[in-house]
């Protein structure tokens, strides 16, 4: 008996605070000046308009802002998005990925600065001598044993 007397309470509370924060949030607010800042109409209603208007980035309204854009004119001025994901090294960064696995005795031609066949070989081959995945794809951990990753 106790058990239900104590969860009709608890039930009774949460309808009662529900109850209380749907009437806070519908409640139109009253200024005691009987003006109110959200009316078109002179503001004698003493009551203030609770939603809001999307506005643009100018402080126009959004409904007023809906005209068709001219031919070339984007919407927005922000720079475009750049890609996601990794860029691919530039060809000064592949000659120093190519004459840093020279160095070390891997790369059997001359550092060109083109990624191709025996560039993957050599770098595979360092990777497999050093525990690394041989994958013959550059990543951080083959950068960081050739001395070309970031400084720790």
């Amino acid at each position: 008996m106790v058990r239900g007397a104590r969860a009709a309470a608890v039930t009774v509370l949460a309808l009662g605070l529900a109850g209380a924060i749907t009437a806070q949030i519908t409640k139109p607010k009253v200024y005691k000046g009987g003006k109110s800042t959200g009316s078109k109409s002179g503001g004698k209603t003493g009551v203030k308009s609770t939603t809001k208007r999307s506005t643009t980035a100018k402080g126009k309204s959004a409904a007023k802002s809906r005209r068709p854009l001219a031919k070339g004119k984007s919407k927005s001025k922000r720079a475009p998005a750049r890609a996601r994901g990794q860029l691919r090294p530039t060809s000064e960064r592949y000659k120093q990925i190519e004459q840093a696995l020279a160095a070390k005795g891997y790369l059997g031609e001359e550092p060109s600065g083109k990624w191709g066949p025996g560039s993957v070989e050599a770098l595979r081959a360092f990777q497999s001598d050093h525990q690394l995945p041989p994958t013959g794809k550059l990543d951080a951990l083959s950068l960081t044993q050739l001395g070309l990753g970031p400084r720790q």
